[in-house]
């Protein structure tokens, strides 16, 4: 199977890159991944002609403008990557026939009046948020493929950047003696992107006939100060090192955000797969991060 992957050199890419690399079915398989610097998404003609030229079976579509304040300050950006970007990737799609995998957000839903097992694939959108809005529209241009999966995620973890990962950010500073502040009453599922890359992989293996919406995310809610915590007693940190507990009000978020938008896996228990809790799944991260002697607190 040849896979064409955007947003490559993203969290998500670079896990999906090396996922595919490791498991033995998918290791041989051909893989382009393409990122902006190759070219702007937003360019349809570049897009074409990239996608065309690969004949790809399948495309990951990860590439996103994702900073959700950025998005509130220059939507014309946003709409541009998140919406004519996945346009472009769709219309490719259907030129060459390749089934196209679309990462979308749980901040697709307003997050006021969850479910109480989160929300489901059939419950109704309401984005707070530019960038939710145009994961939304995203959505909406893919399933006019007949071969698509939106996947929507949420609340990823296991890059290399302390501004866009919260759990390596706790961690770092824990080992520079530094206190995080995280928000206690805002809540979502942790996903790390070494479980969703397998997923993906499970997508495009066993999972190949699925279409439509799906939610994937480690198992479990919880807000970011319960992840620090979990994070400070893992590591057996020092008592003055505990993460100290802020609002969601106090936070002063530009762009709005769902409290509450925890995604119901049901479905894709249904269809075989099980993921990870976001619990174990942090504890695995973190083993990559730190010494394994400073994890045998947990």
């Amino acid at each position: 199977m040849r896979v064409y992957l955007t947003g490559a050199d993203g969290m998500l890419g670079t896990a999906l890159t090396a996922a595919l690399g490791a498991e033995p079915v998918t290791a041989d398989w051909p893989l382009l991944g393409v990122s902006v610097k190759d070219f702007d998404i937003g360019d349809r003609a570049a897009v074409a002609a990239s996608i065309e030229a690969f004949r790809p079976d399948v495309v990951v579509h990860t590439a996103a403008h994702a900073i959700v304040d950025d998005c509130e300050q220059d939507p014309a950006l946003a709409l541009r990557v998140n919406v004519a970007g996945v346009r472009h990737v769709a219309d490719a799609c259907r030129r060459t026939g390749a089934r196209l995998i679309y990462l979308s957000s749980d901040y697709v839903f307003d997050g006021e009046h969850p479910p109480a097992q989160g929300y489901d694939e059939e419950d109704l959108p309401a984005p707070r948020s530019v960038y939710g809005l145009t994961k939304l529209a995203g959505e909406r241009v893919a399933e006019l493929l007949p071969r698509h999966v939106n996947v929507r995620t949420s609340w990823l973890f296991g890059g290399t950047d302390e501004r866009l990962d919260t759990v390596l950010s706790v961690v770092r500073g824990i080992q520079r003696g530094e206190r995080a502040r995280l928000i206690a009453d805002q809540f979502s599922c942790p996903t790390y992107t070494a479980d969703l890359a397998r997923a993906l992989i499970f997508l495009m293996t066993d999972g190949s006939d699925v279409t439509g919406t799906l939610h994937v995310t480690n198992q479990g809610s919880a807000s970011w100060h319960q992840v620090g915590s979990e994070i400070h007693s893992m590591l057996g940190a020092d008592a003055s090192l505990a993460p100290e507990a802020t609002s969601f009000d106090e936070a002063g978020f530009f762009g709005g955000r769902p409290r509450d938008s925890t995604l119901d896996t049901a479905r894709l228990r249904g269809i075989g797969l099980t993921m990870p809790s976001w619990r174990d799944a942090v504890a695995r991260y973190c083993d990559t991060l730190v010494p394994a002697t400073l994890g045998s607190g947990r």
